[in-house]
């Protein structure tokens, strides 16, 4: 698979987390915060991938036996992740507004980290499932792990911090609305996700 190909993939499989990264990124997170959850973005990313290639890999010589239902349990995998996932940005959506509607002390406000312990855990496994498919399918056939890897994690690392970053100057000029603009397109999204997954 030639590099090109797998930038492609790459930004591709970061498209999800880049949206989700502008709105998170409104809450107005430090530069480090922003260096610390991108590296935690990318290595999830990396470690999804590299376990749907080992699945792929085990379940390569069996194709043909398992034929249509072989990618059942990534798929309901994918599933109950992108359900987790709707639910962290819902939850991170009404924080959101709850915070930009408090009266108490709004410098200890802006100082808050919502990318932080399980809340990023959950946020970057959410995000990164698409990558566990894509492992699958690498699985069975021959590819150049370390450059996969390295490219992938590269273009994640990025993706999250520009658009951590852009979230962040888009709250400068948005103000104080900024939060509750993040807050509600990020309820809305995960309601939508939740949506689709039910429906």
């Amino acid at each position: 698979m030639a590099s090109a190909e797998i930038f492609i993939l790459s930004v591709a499989l970061g498209m999800d987390l880049f949206s989700v990264a502008i709105l998170i990124g409104m809450n107005r997170i430090k530069r480090s915060v922003i260096l610390k959850a991108s590296f935690v973005f990318a290595m999830f990313h990396i470690v999804m991938l590299l376990a749907g290639y080992n699945i792929g890999r085990f379940l390569g010589g069996f194709v043909d036996r398992l034929g249509v239902y072989s990618g059942s349990p990534v798929l309901i995998m994918e599933n109950c992740a992108s359900i987790v996932g709707a639910g962290v940005l819902v939850g991170l959506g009404i924080l959101m507004l709850k915070e930009s509607f408090g009266k108490e002390d709004k410098l200890k406000h802006k100082k808050k980290n919502p990318l932080k312990g399980w809340t990023l855990i959950v946020l970057a496994f959410s995000v990164s499932i698409d990558a566990l498919a894509a492992g699958f399918s690498f699985g069975m056939m021959e590819v150049d792990l370390i450059k996969l890897n390295v490219i992938l994690g590269s273009v994640i690392f990025a993706i999250s911090t520009i658009g951590l970053s852009l979230g962040k100057q888009a709250s400068k000029l948005l103000g104080e609305r900024s939060e509750q603009v993040g807050g509600i397109v990020l309820i809305l999204l995960g309601g939508n996700m939740l949506w689709h997954l039910i429906s």
